[in-house]
């Protein structure tokens, strides 16, 4: 049976690991004729929202919305130079669970992900958006892992 790997999503958060997972999935696009969808989600820790006294400028969310957008621009660019279709998508929401929704809205065939392979208490306590990916995502994901 034969896999077409039609669209593919790929979480980007600006890492210094961005890089990898840009190149795995260009590969992947290039090797299968694919769509690539970059997607940003970026959201507020429950923790800052929580602060007393916490103030942000009414643009804040504007601002963080512009960047990113940006900063999703300029990662698409090499890639379209290469032939490839993209997509950039900036979404507000926890990372896992917007990854999750915009591949079920896309119905998307894989989506390729950076882990920086937290472990032990730093694992417990941040937790892993590329784990719950895994378990949650409606496809198959690649996650990347990159050399600390």
């Amino acid at each position: 049976m034969p896999i077409e790997i039609r669209t593919i999503l790929v979480p980007i958060d600006f890492s210094t690991h961005a890089e990898a997972v840009l190149e795995w999935a260009a590969h992947l696009a290039e090797e299968h004729g694919s769509r690539l969808v970059l997607l940003h989600a970026y959201h507020l820790p429950v923790d800052f929202q929580q602060l007393e006294g916490a103030y942000l400028p009414p643009d804040f969310w504007t601002q963080v919305k512009a960047d990113a957008a940006e900063n999703l621009e300029r990662a698409a660019a090499p890639l379209r130079a290469r032939g490839l279709a993209v997509e950039t998508v900036v979404r507000e929401g926890y990372p896992a669970t917007a990854i999750e929704e915009e591949a079920r809205a896309r119905n998307v065939d894989l989506c390729v992900i950076g882990t920086r392979g937290h472990s032990g208490l730093k694992h417990l306590l941040l937790g892993s958006v590329a784990e719950r990916v895994v378990q949650k995502a409606p496809c198959p994901v690649l996650a990347v892992k990159t050399p600390e």
